[in-house]
């Protein structure tokens, strides 16, 4: 008789993870279980303080219609989404990723509707619909693999593809709408400009690719979110696995120096987003949350960013995303 024992499928891929080192991720869990994680990464990221001009746990930074419970409820509500998602990319992932991405869209736009009635009409979690849901989806085509996480990035990328496509109409006008508007304006202020020089309405996504050639989060997507694995190589480096508060408070800060963020963009124009990278900067510079010092710099930042209404929306989705891939990980170790 075989001294061997059969493994389950479970097992097996947990001693898979093992072999093949840290970076790896365990895909072979349930949907209900990818969308617990998704979801507690979306609050983690919402409970994080301080991060300013963002709602956290103990203030509303620069927004006078959302607070740390609303973001809560909103979390939740989009946990059966995410399991949607992942169920999903298990079903079809023999199918090419265009194809997926036409079947995740409509999931999508339902778990914004009802974001919408949890939260009143209050936008908290739309780009997190977007790009979590990528995730998501990933893990699903993924499942029962052992990935890393550079991996799980590629392939949330695949399914986000034709962004040059869409912006194609726009580009060959991009300099003849643009001239003659300010640098100094914000996105907001000159989208009426704009409008009436184009004749039709215009998303702010448009608004920002006609000032800025800026893609934002689908641009963000189709590159391989690279901005993910700043920030999953930045959490290591300021000690998640010691003070993940603290880790998650300075990533945020890292993001903002490195990303164009549309959330900044929108609300500051190009002056805004400059401001909040050195502003970032000179905060980790002083120690962050780790000094005296620190702590007053971002004191500072989080009462200036509140009273210019800036708001780093686009770096919160990206930090969620990558704390919920960082979950997936001590999934494994653990």
């Amino acid at each position: 008789m075989s001294a061997v024992i059969a493994m389950t499928d479970g097992q097996q891929c947990a001693a898979n993870q093992r072999q093949a080192g840290q970076d790896c991720l365990p895909l072979c869990l349930s949907s209900e279980r990818v969308a617990e994680l998704a979801a507690r990464a979306a609050i983690l990221e919402a409970a994080v303080s301080p991060k300013p001009g963002l709602v956290c746990i103990d203030g509303n930074g620069a927004h006078s219609d959302m607070d740390y419970p609303l973001f809560v409820r909103s979390a939740r509500t989009l946990r059966p989404y995410f399991a949607e998602a992942h169920a999903l990319g298990e079903a079809l992932r023999g199918f090419a990723p265009q194809r997926v991405f036409a079947h995740l869209r409509p999931l999508g736009i339902g778990a914004e509707q009802r974001m919408l009635r949890a939260t009143g009409g209050v936008n908290t979690h739309k780009g997190l619909i977007f790009s979590m849901g990528l995730f998501c989806v990933a893990a699903g085509r993924l499942s029962g693999q052992t990935a890393s996480a550079a991996a799980l990035r590629q392939e949330a990328a695949s399914l986000a593809g034709g962004v040059a496509q869409d912006f194609a109409p726009l580009a060959a006008l991009r300099e003849s709408l643009r001239c003659g508007i300010a640098d100094s304006l914000s996105p907001r202020d000159a989208r009426p400009e704009l409008e009436a020089r184009l004749g039709r309405r215009l998303s702010a996504g448009e608004v920002m690719f006609l000032l800025y050639g800026i893609t934002g989060i689908r641009g963000e997507a189709e590159r391989g979110f690279p901005h993910v694995g700043l920030a999953l190589r930045a959490l290591e480096a300021h000690g998640a696995g010691h003070d993940l508060n603290t880790a998650m408070a300075h990533c945020l800060l890292e993001l903002m120096q490195a990303m164009d963020d549309t959330n900044l963009l929108w609300r500051g124009g190009l002056q805004g987003l400059r401001h909040a990278a050195i502003a970032s900067r000179a905060a980790l510079d002083e120690g962050g949350l780790r000094t005296e010092a620190g702590r007053a710099a971002l004191r500072r930042m989080s009462a200036d960013f509140a009273r210019r209404g800036l708001s780093p929306g686009g770096c919160a989705d990206i930090l969620a995303v990558s704390v919920f891939v960082r979950l997936l990980r001590g999934h494994a170790m653990s």
